[in-house]
């Protein structure tokens, strides 16, 4: 499954519903192009956010919408005025103006300082100040102004300290777990020195990023006291020699009031240098590119690690992938060669639509896309140029061809598998031979009539005409005529005819005395005996495609037959004594 341990996906869902929240501190690895044959390849791409070094600063505008609290955390002690909390320890480390820190003191004046130096812990916090930033005289510096003015805690003025107070804590949960958490400074609902509520109570709050140095100062209000120290008031930040500042237009050390605005301050100087690090099934690997080629055989889990070193503190984001890379082939059956007859015009038509051969029996066969091509490549790259629908049904074509259909998986896995299929022209197919006048006795039928070739099929025209059983009677001097079927196709001459066979009817004195002859046993296993009056000229056998498959010429009138080698069938045994002849139908077991 996809674990996020940077909340990169939930951070987009966040982005659009609250515009004002801060870039994190992630690494996504984006969602690769599917396998779909184990060993290809495709590219695993880490997207991070890359942070700009804290020499300089931007300030821009944003979206009033707080997205923290203004209560709870710890409160400052408000048993006396303009004081500082005692080090607030961070849990996470933040840059500032190129220096890096972990400890920071918030002052009741709405400012946090870095400055534990100039400024005491749980001592008197500057509330006097003239002159706009940067300065290096001014009161308070390496600070964060937010809003920075003469703020009265003490109770009274403040009637409900539960709610008017300063209050900071750390967010460590959800989208700003680590690596993104936050600190909070909270100045909430606190009358201004002097002119107590009379001018409306100011609350304001700072927000510091992990991993991304950002700062977000939100003011729901803030109205001057001209009346005392002069209504100044200032947001904006300042490093520690009081050389640099960045400061919002109209917001630096003014008499200006404000309702519901926001501001964020981001780090503005060169990128910082960043290295991607790969590692499959945690196995690290030599090599730090991005993107990353994988060409899986079986599922891993890839891991993507960003680090960069701000202020000479090294900071690493991570994500890993486990989804499953390689589909399991799609669920398609192989389609059906065709074949087709010979003809003279040299001009087939075929209806080579497989789609419903291919597709029965699938899930959902609406998720396919079916197309035909007449090569491999227009195949590959699902060419414009595929077998239009309209021409499946009557495909024509003049040779053996491959036919190569691209079946994909539109919906799901966008995969696809080429099936081919043939279509074959099986050759000419010639009519069977044999003696084109033969002999018959009264009651034999076109079964006895000896010709060479396989399934054997008679008509009585040499085209077209009507086709007759094996049983018909024959006729004297009628003409049969005969064709032979292979792969599934019938026999034909140039002239798409067939082999005619005249016959002539036998009298009886030609023919073998029944009481002098004797063929047996019948059915046979491995010897077949045959004795006449007679002395015998010739035996040929014949098996029941009209195939001559043994010979003898004995000149004897006993004869044994060795049949053990003929595979067990019908056969036809010709006897010829010189002045007779005769064939018996025999079974071979």
């Amino acid at each position: 499954m996809k674990k996020n341990y940077t909340a990169f996906l939930i951070l987009f869902g966040f982005l659009i519903v609250k515009a004002q929240q801060a870039p994190l501190a992630s690494v996504h690895i984006n969602s690769p192009s599917n396998v779909c044959t184990p060993g290809s390849c495709t590219d695993l791409f880490a997207e991070f956010y890359t942070p700009n070094s804290t020499i300089n600063y931007a300030v821009s505008s944003i979206v009033y919408a707080p997205p923290f609290p203004f209560t709870g955390g710890t409160v400052l002690d408000a048993s006396a005025d303009d004081v500082w909390t005692p080090i607030v320890n961070l849990p996470f480390s933040f840059c500032f103006y190129g220096s890096n820190y972990n400890q920071i003191l918030v002052g009741s004046n709405g400012v946090i300082t870095f400055d534990l130096t100039n400024q005491i812990p749980a001592m008197g916090c500057p509330w006097s100040f003239s002159g706009a930033i940067p300065s290096t005289t001014f009161p308070i510096r390496n600070a964060i102004y937010g809003v920075y003015q003469d703020s009265n805690i003490q109770t009274p003025p403040v009637t409900n300290s539960s709610v008017q107070n300063v209050n900071y804590y750390t967010l460590d949960t959800g989208v700003n777990a680590a690596p993104n958490r936050v600190f909070v400074a909270n100045f909430n609902e606190l009358p201004v020195f002097q002119c107590d509520a009379s001018v409306g109570l100011q609350t304001s709050q700072i927000v510091i990023h992990e991993g991304t140095n950002i700062i977000d100062i939100y003011v729901k209000k803030r109205t001057s006291c001209t009346g005392w120290n002069g209504g100044r008031g200032v947001i904006g930040i300042q490093n520690q020699t009081g050389t640099l500042a960045t400061v919002p237009p109209a917001r630096n050390t003014g008499t200006w009031s404000a309702t519901n605005e926001a501001w964020r301050f981001t780090p503005d100087g060169a990128p910082v240098s960043t290295q991607v690090s790969w590692s499959i099934d945690g196995i690290a690997l030599p090599n730090h590119e991005n993107p990353l080629q994988a060409c899986p055989t079986e599922e891993h889990v890839y891991r993507a690690e960003v680090t960069y070193s701000d202020c000479g503190i090294p900071f690493t984001v991570y994500d890993e992938y486990s989804d499953p890379i390689i589909v399991a082939p799609l669920p398609v059956n192989n389609p059906s060669d065709i074949s087709v007859c010979y003809n003279n015009s040299g001009v087939y038509t075929a209806n080579i639509d497989m789609t419903a051969e291919m597709l029965g029996g699938t899930p959902n066969p609406g998720d396919y896309s079916v197309k035909y091509y007449q090569t491999l490549l227009d195949a590959q790259n699902d060419a414009i140029n595929n077998i239009s629908v309209t021409n499946l049904a009557n495909y024509t074509f003049t040779e053996n061809q491959t036919i190569y259909v691209r079946v994909e998986d539109v919906v799901t896995t966008g995969c696809y598998n080429i099936k081919t299929f043939q279509l074959i022209v099986i050759p000419q197919v010639v009519p069977p031979t044999g003696e084109s006048q033969q002999n018959f006795t009264a009651g034999q039928t076109l079964a006895d009539l000896v010709v060479n070739g396989q399934n054997i099929v008679w008509y009585d025209a040499p085209v077209e005409g009507n086709q007759l059983p094996a049983s018909t009677l024959l006729q004297n001097n009628v003409t049969y005529y005969a064709a032979q079927i292979q792969s599934g196709c019938e026999s034909r001459n140039s002239n798409a005819t067939r082999l005619a066979v005249t016959v002539q009817l036998v009298l009886a004195n030609t023919q073998f005395n029944n009481g002098m002859f004797s063929v047996y046993p019948n059915p046979a296993h491995s010897v077949l005996n045959i004795s006449f009056s007679n002395n015998l000229k010739s035996i040929e056998i014949f098996n029941a495609v009209g195939q001559k498959v043994s010979a003898q010429y004995p000149d004897k009138n006993e004869v044994k037959l060795e049949i053990s080698h003929l595979p067990i069938g019908v056969y036809f045994v010709k006897i010829d004594s010189g002045s007779k002849q005769k064939t018996v139908k025999i079974i071979k077991e």
